[in-house]
């Protein structure tokens, strides 16, 4: 069972002697800070701050110079030199902060943060899916769980088992087919499997969530819409090969499938939008799909594709193609996956996450653990999900940095062919994101 950290709640016996306190219910609001890239989002009690007067400055004369401003020292924090303080009514936490500073007799103030039980999701199978901590998920979700705002993962691959019960309730009303070989498109509204393998990848990006049920994906909110490339006749259910046919697909098919998608989020139908693909085929990028591919990224679509499972030393197609985030596999202990392909192209472009017997959703309503760069890859479209919930103002570009500026180092310092920029790490990711970058 992983160890998920102490549980992040304020209890009254660990408040530090706070000292007469009126009882009331707890109002909060946002507040913003000037710290970091961008605008902070904190989360704050309303009409109370936290003072530290200067040295020398005894009780009275300090809740003297605060009353004649209008605030009034409710309380002193024991042993810190900090004591709580109440705003005028109707003044907002960053205006009191601005003048309590201007005080002479105020060393330092900040808000009096909010602090709540961390989000552990009551599924009975996520004490099995170490990938959550180690990307620090349950962290993440003191910020977001994937509600706050629409964004959808498309999952083109081998068509999502609809029937699941922790997958139905996630997909559009927008799942497509497209012909293995000519791309022709039609409706596969519910999605059909052709084996298991999307199924899968789409439990780990997007699977139901405290729901008392089954395993917990990365974004508990975000969307799916099932993008079916490959021919229920050609694989078995469990993607193997089918004697005299081959489980596969062509560039036609999966470059018509993204422009599908594309054309999906111009119409807003499906909200910001990421696109994962689990799939791949040695060589380089073709001119047909980089076309494809770049037509979405200029469309504001964020699109992730697996490293692949060759542990070669040149990634596959799509993932190296301009403009898609590659993704490589690490195990339990963060080592790279003995399967994962590495290229120098990760330096820039790549990022590694969990990949190795990740326990998600499978055919028949059942659970798996998988492994492959293919889950790896939703792992980090589903926190791409998650982040673009928590600011659905960001651009695709400003997602897929946030991921990437704060994914942990691993192997040589700095970015390297095995590890790209690092392996994910939600929770960081989050407060870049949010710029939750000072601390007070």
């Amino acid at each position: 069972m992983p160890f998920y950290g102490p549980v992040r709640r304020l209890l009254p016996a660990a408040l530090l002697a706070l000292a007469v306190l009126p009882a009331h219910a707890l109002r909060t609001e946002s507040f913003f800070s000037s710290s970091g890239a961008g605008a902070g989002k904190l989360e704050v009690a309303s009409g109370s701050s936290m003072v530290r007067f200067r040295t020398g400055v005894s009780s009275a004369a300090a809740s003297a110079a605060l009353e004649g401003a209008g605030f009034q020292v409710r309380g002193y924090i024991g042993g810190t030199g900090w004591a709580e303080v109440g705003l005028p009514e109707g003044m907002s936490v960053s205006q009191g902060l601005s003048l309590l500073s201007s005080l002479g007799a105020v060393e330092a103030a900040a808000p009096n943060r909010i602090f709540r039980p961390n989000r552990v999701p009551d599924d009975p199978f996520v004490g099995s899916q170490y990938a959550l901590s180690r990307i620090e998920a349950f962290g993440a979700w003191e910020y977001e769980t994937g509600s706050s705002s629409r964004a959808t993962v498309a999952i083109i691959d081998t068509g999502i088992d609809a029937s699941h019960p922790e997958l139905s309730g996630k997909l559009s009303g927008t799942s497509r087919a497209f012909n293995p070989t000519n791309g022709a498109a039609s409706n596969n509204q519910p999605p059909t499997a052709a084996c298991n393998h999307a199924t899968r990848a789409a439990g780990v990006a997007a699977a139901a969530s405290g729901n008392a049920l089954g395993v917990a994906g990365v974004s508990w909110g975000a969307r799916l819409i099932s993008l079916k490339v490959f021919d229920t006749a050609d694989c078995y259910s469990d993607c193997g090969d089918k004697p005299g046919h081959a489980c596969g697909t062509s560039e036609v098919s999966i470059a018509a499938a993204i422009n599908d998608v594309r054309s999906l989020h111009n119409g807003a139908q499906l909200g910001k939008v990421i696109v994962n693909m689990s799939l791949g085929s040695i060589g380089g990028c073709s001119v047909a799909l980089q076309t494809a591919v770049t037509n979405a990224v200029n469309d504001g679509l964020l699109l992730f594709a697996a490293a692949g499972n060759d542990s070669a030393t040149l990634m596959d197609s799509p993932s190296n193609c301009t403009g898609v985030v590659a993704v490589g596999a690490t195990d339990s202990a963060d080592n790279l996956a003995s399967f994962s392909n590495t290229d120098t192209r990760l330096m820039t472009a790549g990022i590694t996450a969990p990949g190795v017997e990740i326990y998600t959703t499978d055919i028949s309503s059942s659970y798996v653990p998988a492994s492959g760069t293919s889950f790896s890859s939703p792992m980090s479209a589903g926190l791409a999900a998650l982040l673009w919930s928590a600011k659905p103002a960001a651009s695709a570009a400003d997602i897929k940095g946030y991921m990437m500026d704060s994914a942990d180092d691993l192997g040589a310092p700095g970015p390297d062919r095995e590890y790209g920029r690092g392996r994910i790490n939600a929770l960081k990711a989050i407060r870049l994101a949010l710029g939750v970058t000072k601390d007070y």
